[in-house]
């Protein structure tokens, strides 16, 4: 692409979407506001299957190019990868449709990514509680997508991602048809290669949290996707060590007391009982996913 006498590096943003209407529309909105200098933007929503009016606000946007995932339904990594697959960027953006960019998230990710020298770069994701605190809200907020501290373990999930496109050249795409945890196994397939993962604090998106409902469901899928990486990190013989007496206690107090002194407000210590709750039902669903992915995992290990 040509602009102004120089050839126009691009940047392609990459957005799965599935029944996300209003998300998908704010999300965009945002996007448009971002500006960066130097690169094009190049914006893909990719649908997996949508019933609402998704596809019909996507439309909307002239400059948004629309993709559709159905030979996978129900992965967002297999509509990351349709994405992917026909970007044109130099950077590739993985973006959830959920996350809602700050004004200079794109600009700030991509300084972050050259000034490191990185591969790959994780960006900061803040919780939205949409004005109204809950246990579950809560809860997620405090468990769920720490970037740094997943950089730290050498992993970092999807939902706000940076990545030179030539890494995927050199580690391949996402695991098809998989609904949760294939971020964390690529990342970390990835890390194992030598690539430069680093953590930007200034590329922020601000991600709903999720009810208790929308949490125990996302537990389930995630639960149900971890043999599938213990097995791919030659953990599986060992995998006894992931059910210890302590999967079937309730949270540690004191860590989840910590939690939110490190990562929330004062004010959320009065949703304490309601937060240990739903963190107890959240690690029992958990655990009973496990199980039942175990049994799967084992299953077509002994049909291969």
């Amino acid at each position: 692409m040509e602009r102004s006498g120089f050839l126009q590096k691009v940047i392609s943003i990459i957005i799965p979407v599935y029944n996300d209407a209003e998300a998908i529309e704010d999300t965009l909105l945002r996007i448009k506001k971002n500006k960066i200098d130097n690169y094009t933007k190049e914006v893909i929503v990719v649908d997996n299957g949508s019933t609402d009016e998704t596809v019909e606000i996507v439309k909307r946007y002239n400059d948004v190019k629309l993709l559709f995932e159905y030979n996978y339904l129900n992965s967002p990594y297999s509509a990351r990868n349709r994405g992917i697959e026909v970007s044109n960027g130099d950077i590739i953006v993985l973006l959830d449709s959920t996350c809602r960019p700050s004004v200079n998230w794109l600009s700030n990710g991509v300084d972050t990514l050259t000034k490191k020298n990185a591969d790959i770069i994780a960006g900061n994701v803040l919780f939205d509680f949409q004005g109204k605190k809950s246990a579950g809200k809560i809860y997620d907020s405090l468990t769920n997508i720490n970037m740094k501290e997943s950089v730290e373990r050498g992993v970092a999930k999807t939902a706000n991602l940076f990545i030179r496109k030539e890494v995927f050249n050199k580690v391949g795409m996402f695991v098809e048809g998989v609904r949760s945890g294939a971020d964390v196994r690529w990342t970390r397939k990835a890390t194992r290669s030598d690539c430069e993962l680093a953590y930007s604090e200034k590329a922020i998106v601000y991600k709903i949290a999720r009810t208790s409902i929308e949490l125990i469901k996302k537990q389930w899928r995630v639960g149900l996707g971890q043999p599938e990486i213990w097995l791919e990190e030659d953990n599986f013989l060992n995998y006894r060590r992931y059910f210890s007496i302590s999967r079937i206690m309730p949270p540690n107090l004191k860590t989840i007391i910590k939690k939110i002194s490190i990562h929330g407000t004062q004010k959320m210590k009065k949703y304490l009982i309601q937060i240990m709750l739903v963190g107890y039902f959240s690690k029992l669903t958990m655990l009973a996913a496990n199980l039942i992915g175990l049994r799967r995992v084992r299953s077509n290990k002994n049909n291969t």
